[in-house]
């Protein structure tokens, strides 16, 4: 599977000449909308918030996900993820247990309540973030130190924080438009791949600068957080990975924080299509992307960690390796210009 990489692909399908602020995802439903012989008002380039129109009708769209198909409190469960998760196990779904702990909990209090996670594998997370913001992942077993840490960094950046075990398997993205799931992805992880003679520094500098990554704005950005991943794996910046040797250099697989998205809808069993279907349904969702993990296609075993109401389409679009997904013809049908 090829990464898309090029500069010509990119601009073709995600880039809009004359409106460089415009979000790929934006971009996607305009290019769809020029195909089909729609006319396109362009209101707020900045928050990308566009009008979709033709002589019997007009649509308003907010960052190519927002539309007046979607219930207004939706955005607000969905940013509740612990409310989400909830609401999803009351209903039978698979998703992690954990625990939501409010800002102002007492140092005692506290340590009593992440005692059942010490020597387990976790995940600490802000409740109400998006984009990766704060999250700590610990695969191996934490110690009461390392965990306590992670809830102050999660709490510098929302006043609850979820602490919940951590489930094995890839993340995958499924994006559900409508009634159908339109694109799947694997959203690897931000990573540089060695070639045995470059430094981890200088192999993020070049990631950066390949048009996925640069044109759209997601970089690898070095900061502690990244330093410390290096760290558990015994990696610094000025480490040279061996040819070949793909190095991770964030926990959270966001591509907003240099993740990548790789398009795996031909590939994912219609079984787990058919979970995200139902989990959007519950929540009367038109446009969700669902978050699911998964550890082995071949068998019936999953667990959804968010849902989210601005799923940023153009990394399906436009994924990072393979063939991507027309979702802004998708949006187009759900709004009903098309058939």
């Amino acid at each position: 599977m090829k990464a898309n990489n090029s500069t010509t692909g990119f601009m073709e399908k995600c880039v809009l000449n004359g409106y460089p602020l415009l979000e790929p995802s934006t971009v996607c439903v305009i290019k769809a909308a020029i195909k089909h012989d729609l006319k396109y008002d362009i209101i707020d380039e900045a928050k990308s918030f566009i009008k979709i129109y033709n002589e019997d009708k007009e649509e308003y769209i907010y960052q190519a996900t927002k539309t007046s198909k979607d219930i207004s409190t939706y955005p607000f469960v969905t940013d509740n993820k612990e409310l989400v998760k909830d609401i999803l196990r009351e209903n039978n779904f698979n998703t992690p247990n954990g625990i939501i702990i409010e800002k102002g909990i007492t140092k005692r209090d506290l340590d009593y309540v992440l005692l059942p996670f010490i020597g387990k594998s976790v995940v600490v997370k802000p409740n109400t973030t998006n984009k990766g913001t704060g999250i700590t992942v610990f695969e191996k077993p934490v110690n009461a130190k390392d965990l306590v840490d992670a809830v102050k960094n999660a709490f510098k950046h929302d006043k609850s924080v979820i602490v919940e075990e951590f489930k094995k398997g890839l993340e995958y993205r499924f994006l559900v438009i409508g009634d159908e799931c339109i694109c799947v992805l694997h959203r690897r992880a931000a990573s540089v791949v060695g070639d045995g003679k470059t430094n981890i520094a200088e192999l993020i500098r070049l990631k950066n600068e390949e048009p996925w990554h640069g044109l759209s704005g997601r970089v690898i950005t070095i900061d502690d957080n990244l330093k410390q991943t290096l760290k558990k794996q015994h990696y610094s910046l000025k480490s040279i990975p061996e040819k070949g040797k793909r190095v991770f250099v964030r926990d959270n697989s966001n591509c907003s924080t240099g993740g990548e998205s790789i398009d795996l809808t031909k590939d994912v069993p219609d079984e787990f299509k058919r979970v995200a279907i139902k989990a959007a349904k519950l929540f009367d969702a038109k446009i969700c992307g669902v978050d699911i993990l998964i550890e082995n296609f071949n068998r019936f075993e999953y667990s959804i960690v968010e849902l989210n109401d601005n799923p940023g389409i153009g990394i399906c679009e436009c994924p990072y390796e393979g063939k991507g997904q027309p979702v802004g013809e998708a949006i187009l049908k759900l709004l009903g210009f098309i058939k």
